[in-house]
């Protein structure tokens, strides 16, 4: 009786061990399954927020590759204007001054400018003209390597001096210029212009082609100076209607308004 009393305690103890061996590999593996969606998913994340860095690092590294690009095109674009204007500046040392017209239409003769040539003359003369007024203008600039641009407005006395008047006098030697040039054609080939002298000579109408440039520029300068003046009207409208509509906002809390 014992023996089966101590036999029916060992196959309790053993289907209990069963048991609980069968319940821990369960929960073990139910912990597995788990935690296998919660790593994936952690994986994702980090996989997307380094997916986010690369984006914006290349999306900063574009930015800065298009600023590099835009400098650069302003700064080859500043270097030519440069070299543009010294060009110029040179020919106008060589024209002027001069002794008189005469004098001056000698010394296009001996140039032999072309059309275009005397046209930027005009336009340079022009813009020379408006920095030694002390009319404000835009000037750009290289500051670290960057193009800058910056508004200028002083006027140089001596400089002005030494313009002034000399757009009209070389307007008045193209002419004189014209003349010669219609009256060797009619005599050597009856009148008759060439394509190739129309475009570079002007045909005989240089004066009136820097006449048109210079009226044009007149015009563009006139525009700028209408729309800083309108600026400053609307300025001003705005600057009285916030003062208007302080005192309207206040007037509740005038005496005379309870006293009626």
């Amino acid at each position: 009786k014992s023996k089966q009393t101590m036999k029916m305690k060992l196959l309790s103890i053993l289907f209990l061990a069963t048991t609980l061996s069968d319940t821990l590999g369960f929960a073990s593996q139910a912990i597995k399954c788990r935690s296998v969606p919660a790593a994936t998913s952690q994986l994702s994340a980090t996989q997307a927020e380094t997916d986010a860095e690369r984006l914006l690092r290349k999306a900063r590294q574009l930015r800065e590759a298009s600023q590099r690009a835009e400098d650069n095109l302003h700064a080859t674009l500043i270097q030519k204007k440069t070299e543009k204007d010294a060009t110029t500046d040179r020919i106008i040392t060589q024209l002027f001054p001069s002794n008189g017209i005469d004098d001056l239409v000698d010394r296009l003769r001996q140039k032999r400018l072309a059309s275009d040539m005397l046209v930027r003359i005009v336009e340079r003369l022009h813009e020379r003209e408006i920095a030694a007024r002390g009319l404000e203008h835009v000037e750009p600039s290289m500051h670290h390597d960057q193009v800058t641009f910056k508004r200028v407005a002083q006027a140089d006395e001596v400089e002005l001096a030494k313009l002034d008047g000399i757009v009209h006098e070389l307007i008045e030697a193209a002419e004189v210029l014209d003349r010669e040039f219609v009256e060797q054609k009619s005599k050597a080939d009856g009148g008759k212009i060439t394509h190739a002298e129309m475009m570079h000579w002007g045909g005989g109408k240089i004066a009136e082609i820097l006449k048109d440039k210079l009226k044009e520029l007149g015009r563009g300068q006139d525009e700028q100076f209408k729309k800083r003046l309108q600026s400053f009207y609307d300025a001003a409208n705005r600057d009285n209607h916030k003062d208007k509509d302080a005192i309207e906002g206040n007037s509740w809390r005038d005496d005379d308004v309870w006293s009626k």
